[in-house]
């Protein structure tokens, strides 16, 4: 088993209370997913025509608002399997629990990539409002709603182009009627055909600056009174870009509050998947024959680590190194060449074999004794030509 707890009747209750406090917790956290995306869908639908590619940033409100109401049923729904658990006679042992815990670890796993994919998507939202605000620059000359919108945003966002006011000065942003064309200086400010001076619209003008608004050849020495469009100056004019404006407020603020909920909503989700499978395993362990007794809780099943350690002590046993034997090669006949004689061993001189003792019989019957002389008496004398026997031994 791994990370194996005891629990006991108290133990569980309180295991069960717990999850009910952050499945609340995560009920909240998901209902603020869905008036997030509520708040962006509005807030982007307010300034669609200054983003490009619209259609993606919908698909994130439509996915922040289903992975919220997902969040709701599920933690609802947990809250009442939890609720069921603290009495033995409504707890689970089957399906349900198993079932929340399978649910809750796949919308931990789901919250997870959504939260990525918020964080993400600030890197396409800055594409889309600069593409977006760019395309109505190029269109402002003609008036009518992108003029009004485009006027709208720098005013509200205190903002100016794009990038910055001298985005401005490389379009046509005066429409061609209201131009003399005969005038020497329109003249000499027309390049392919269109106007581009340093102008900008009134909208990017900074009304917090004291002076009348300068928004008409800025940059040209002498051309107004007292006035150079540098230093503390140039702050007559909005110097932010409308981009970088709408990204600290949608991307800093919105997006990133509304991923970092989502993360929140994942760290609960996870703890609650991992007191659920304790729960489950301690209820399903419980000894029948007394319900309120003690029992353990594992994230694991029985056993496992058991087969993984003697998988593992049997996989090194395999490839331990078999000892090394010498080999002789083949034998040719009965007699081969490669054959060798076998080497008898060493006697052991230290060991003495024990003989047993000998045992003489002698048999009455056996004639070779009947000429030998008895005790004391002398031997016969030698036979003729043979030699006399050898004395005895002193």
């Amino acid at each position: 088993m791994v990370f194996v707890i005891k629990f006991t009747e108290e133990k569980r209750v309180r295991l069960a209370t717990v999850l009910q406090c952050f499945n609340a917790i995560s009920t909240l956290c998901s209902l603020f997913l869905v008036a997030g995306g509520i708040f962006i869908k509005a807030r982007v639908e307010d300034k669609v025509a200054l983003i490009e590619s619209y259609g993606s940033v919908d698909g994130l409100c439509y996915t922040l608002i289903a992975f919220g109401l997902l969040g709701v049923g599920l933690n609802v729904f947990g809250i009442k399997v939890s609720s069921d658990s603290k009495d033995p006679e409504t707890r689970s042992k089957g399906m349900v629990m198993v079932l929340y815990m399978g649910l809750t670890a796949l919308y931990c796993l789901l919250v997870f990539c959504a939260g990525i994919t918020t964080f993400a998507h600030k890197m396409h939202l800055r594409q889309a409002f600069d593409k977006g605000i760019t395309g109505a620059m190029n269109k402002y000359q003609y008036g009518g709603y992108l003029k009004a919108e485009l006027d709208l945003l720098q005013m509200q966002y205190r903002c100016c182009g794009s990038e910055g006011p001298e985005d401005w000065f490389r379009i046509q942003w005066i429409n061609k009627k209201y131009l003399n064309r005969d005038s020497p200086r329109i003249i000499s400010k027309m390049t392919d055909g269109r106007y581009t001076n340093a102008d900008v619209p009134f909208s990017c003008c900074n009304m917090r600056y004291n002076r009348p608004c300068i928004h008409h050849s800025i940059t040209t020495i002498g051309r107004h009174y007292n006035f150079q469009y540098r230093g503390s100056q140039k702050h007559i004019i909005y110097q932010t870009g409308c981009k970088e404006a709408l990204m600290a407020y949608f991307g800093g603020q919105v997006l990133e509050t509304v991923g970092g909920t989502i993360m929140v909503i994942w760290v609960f989700q996870l703890a609650v998947a991992f007191g659920v499978r304790y729960l489950q395993t301690a209820i399903k362990s419980i000894d029948p024959a007394d319900p309120t007794g003690d029992s353990e809780g594992h994230l694991l099943p029985p056993g496992q680590k058991a087969k993984d350690t003697e998988g593992g002590n049997a996989s090194k046993k395999g490839k331990e190194k078999k000892p090394k034997t010498k080999k002789f090669g083949k034998i040719k006949g009965k007699f081969g060449k490669n054959k060798k004689k076998p080497v008898p061993p060493e006697p052991d001189y230290d060991q003495v074999p024990v003989e047993e003792p000998l045992e003489w019989t002698l048999d009455p019957a056996d004639s070779s004794f009947d000429d030998e002389p008895a005790a004391g008496e002398a031997p016969p004398p030698p036979a003729a030509g043979q030699p006399p026997p050898p004395p005895p031994p002193p």
